[in-house]
């Protein structure tokens, strides 16, 4: 028995943490998928019926974890592939918890963040943010609130050729931790944005360039965002990407702290998120701010045997020992003899 539980911990600990809690993920998902396609499609009330296409993403779902994991044993040499592959799954989850909110049926609590808003200010903000809404504003903020897609992933790419592994890992289980921790609390807490809500309460349409018009409409084809509102996780990865930046890569805080802000911002002026959204998405960010790096470095400890984290890197990162002079093996001879 202890053999075999030795075994599994092997098994287990071969993941990375971010891999591992991947894992957790797509059993619920996997089942969830199974279910759905396992249903009736002739019932109009059936999963199958509201969800056609769950057959295919679970056959997605299946096959992208069979190659990966094929790939890793396979080919240990591609390094890039796997430090990469997090935002890969974190992108396939994020494209089936629709089917997982709908499935659970956990109460929608819409109406409760509409009247914190209340609460908070007297008035519902993004009714009242419409008084500055302007066509270049809208623009940017537009901008802003895609960029949510590369801030994150663009540090850790830095990171990554700095060849600074520790901040890298560091950052790559912190971002997935943000991220993982936000897709549960859209399905225990399904909420709908404002824009969605309450449409005719706004009176001021918002307009920009054509491009961004559509780009900002299309987000409204998404099936998430009729219930993933709660936490803003685009305000979570925002900041969690600042305070990453302020702490391993300097400059780039500076960079992005401008497009940061105009994101958190923007997120009420586009109506897409309730502020007590804002609010639950900054405790996301300390509470992976704090945990991540702590669960890397536990996890890297118990992989390792007991090595401290930064002693415990992977092959070729460690630097070599430099071999002394010919001149100090020479001198070292004289003094002896």
């Amino acid at each position: 028995m202890s053999g075999s539980r030795r075994g599994w911990g092997r098994a287990l600990f071969a993941l990375r943490p971010e891999e591992c809690a991947t894992l957790l993920l797509f059993l619920p998902m996997a089942y969830t998928l199974a279910r759905m396609s396992a249903s009736r499609t002739d019932l109009l009330d059936g999963p199958a019926a509201a969800y056609p296409g769950a057959l295919t993403r679970l056959l997605v779902l299946l096959s992208s974890t069979a190659i990966f994991a094929l790939l890793i044993k396979a080919k240990p040499q591609w390094t890039f592939f796997r430090d990469a592959m997090p935002f890969v799954f974190c992108a396939n989850i994020y494209g089936s918890l629709h089917d997982l909110i709908r499935f659970f049926h956990a109460p929608d609590i819409t109406g409760a963040l509409y009247q914190w808003d209340l609460s908070l200010f007297g008035f519902e903000p993004t009714i009242w943010a419409e008084r500055f809404a302007r066509p270049l504003l809208t623009d940017f903020f537009t901008v802003c609130y895609w960029l949510f897609y590369v801030l994150g992933p663009m540090l850790g790419l830095f990171l990554y050729l700095r060849k600074d592994h520790r901040a890298f890992r560091y950052t790559m289980v912190t971002l997935v931790l943000c991220l993982y921790l936000g897709y549960i609390g859209y399905v225990a807490w399904p909420a709908s944005a404002p824009r969605l809500f309450m449409p005719g309460a706004y009176s001021v349409p918002l307009h920009g360039t054509p491009l961004l018009d559509f780009t900002r409409t299309a987000t409204v084809v998404v099936p998430l965002t009729a219930y993933g509102a709660f936490p803003s996780l685009h305000c979570a990865v925002a900041l969690l990407a600042v305070l990453l930046a302020w702490r391993y890569q300097r400059w780039f805080f500076w960079v992005q702290l401008p497009f940061a802000t105009g994101l958190v911002v923007g997120t009420v002026y586009l109506r897409h998120h309730w502020v007590v959204d804002i609010l639950a998405g900054f405790v996301l960010t300390f509470v992976a701010y704090w945990a991540g790096p702590r669960i890397e470095d536990w996890w890297t400890r118990h992989a390792s045997g007991g090595l401290p984290s930064d002693l415990a890197q992977p092959a070729g990162t460690a630097k070599p020992i430099r071999e002394p002079e010919p001149t100090a093996r020479v001198a070292a001879k004289v003094m002896e003899s």
